[in-house]
């Protein structure tokens, strides 16, 4: 692409180029000013040694007004150079020996300094006005690139001239514009699946209410039969966990979906975690494991009750799930000026360490633990939960030792109570 395609670069080449032409005229004046100067200054010379000789040879005048008006010849120049050098008067003598030579020098240096000054500032304003131009418009670009980052896609850069800059403008708005075409498809995608998943959800859980209730009774009907009261408790097992899979897919439809607005407010952590601990203590004591609480204060914090709720649930899940008999569980709340953490740790089978960059993956199943009952969706929940509050989660983990879960939380949003 030519410069001068880019208005911007083109009046800059311009405004130098006038610069320069002014430069070499103001040089050009400089110079022939300054030789009229020198010429004066010879003549005078001149009538000075024409003065100083018709004064000690009045008889000589006419001799003297023609040596400085007749024709000269190389033998003329030899003759008055050994002359003259016998009294050291040549070429290797001192500027200020000669004065006229020496007032030359000192002016024509001060008037050459002079106009070096004075373009060279031009030239450097115009350069600093062009980059600050220039550099004024690429942070425009930057802040309105940082809002596309944060989410505001319809954002547009503002810019309808000719030139690189610009061109880089309309690129970017192109893929502001599809981004943004994007976003809107997939979040009609994931309505569109979230209105699916909740009306296959509807229409599943009436059969599944009803065969819960068929179990029921045929429990009641056939107490003493041991075949039929086992295939009665793995059948209220699998329906058990087909309603809990259709629950935890629609709360990750909803939250894919985009469509779950955070109803944040000022909560205590610990209530929280207790509730939770609450609601397995029965689980948890009919599999004689033991749970701990531990905070050294009860701590606040600005967050969605109910989805937190859920994700501390579900991690305190999963480590009941993957613990056995007499093993431990331990939940810790710590704050720092930085972050809130909330850890879930058991001291179970642990994860194998090819599953550990894997377990967050929605319906992921680790060949490991196939024999466990699980929907492979609690971690994805979680992830995603604590993600929305600007958090983020990590895993530890020892096989056969111990396994621990930190939800990583940023303190810093508690400023907007």
């Amino acid at each position: 692409m030519s410069l001068l395609e880019n208005k911007s670069i083109k009046k800059f080449l311009t405004l130098m180029a006038v610069i320069l032409i002014s430069g070499i005229i103001a040089t050009q004046i400089a110079a022939y000013i300054n030789t009229v100067h020198f010429r004066n200054r010879i003549i005078a010379h001149d009538y000075e040694v024409a003065g100083y000789l018709s004064r000690k040879h009045p008889e000589l005048a006419a001799e003297i007004q023609e040596a400085f008006t007749a024709d000269k010849f190389t033998a003329d120049l030899e003759a008055g150079k050994s002359l003259l050098e016998r009294s050291g008067y040549k070429n290797s003598i001192q500027l200020s020996l000669v004065p006229q030579a020496g007032r030359f020098y000192k002016t024509n240096q001060a008037a050459n300094l002079m106009l070096s000054v004075l373009f060279s500032l031009a030239v450097l304003l115009a350069v600093c006005s062009f980059l600050k131009n220039y550099n004024r418009k690429i942070d425009r670009y930057c802040m309105d690139v940082n809002k596309i980052m944060d989410g505001e896609i319809t954002t547009r850069l503002d810019d309808n001239e000719e030139g690189s800059l610009p061109k880089l403008a309309a690129s970017i708005n192109i893929m502001a514009s599809s981004l943004y075409t994007h976003a809107e498809k997939e979040k009609q995608s994931r309505v569109f699946l979230k209105d699916i998943l909740t009306n296959v959800s509807h229409q599943l859980k009436i059969p599944l209410s009803a065969l819960t209730m068929y179990v029921e009774i045929m429990r009641d009907e056939n107490p003493d039969n041991d075949v039929i009261t086992k295939f009665l408790s793995k059948s209220e097992n699998e329906l058990g966990r087909m309603q809990t899979l259709i629950t935890s897919l629609l709360k990750l439809a909803k939250l894919d979906a985009g469509i779950i607005e955070l109803n944040k407010s000022s909560y205590i952590l610990n209530d929280i975690v207790e509730r939770v601990a609450e609601s397995f203590e029965t689980r948890l004591l009919k599999e004689q494991k033991t749970f701990k609480i531990r905070s050294y204060r009860r701590v606040s914090y600005l967050c969605d009750r109910e989805w937190m709720y859920e994700a501390v649930s579900n991690l305190f899940k999963n480590a009941a799930e993957h613990t056995g008999e007499g093993d431990h569980i331990e939940v810790s709340i710590e704050e720092t000026p930085l972050v809130v953490r909330i850890a879930v740790e058991d001291n179970g089978e642990g994860i194998h360490p090819e599953d550990i960059n894997h377990i967050f993956k929605r319906f992921y199943r680790s060949r490991f633990s196939q024999d466990k009952q699980g929907t492979g969706i609690g971690l994805t929940l979680v992830k995603t939960i604590i993600e929305m509050h600007g958090g983020f989660i990590s895993v530890e983990s020892i096989v056969k030792e111990k396994t621990k879960f930190t939800m990583h939380l940023p303190s810093l949003q508690n400023c907007k109570l």
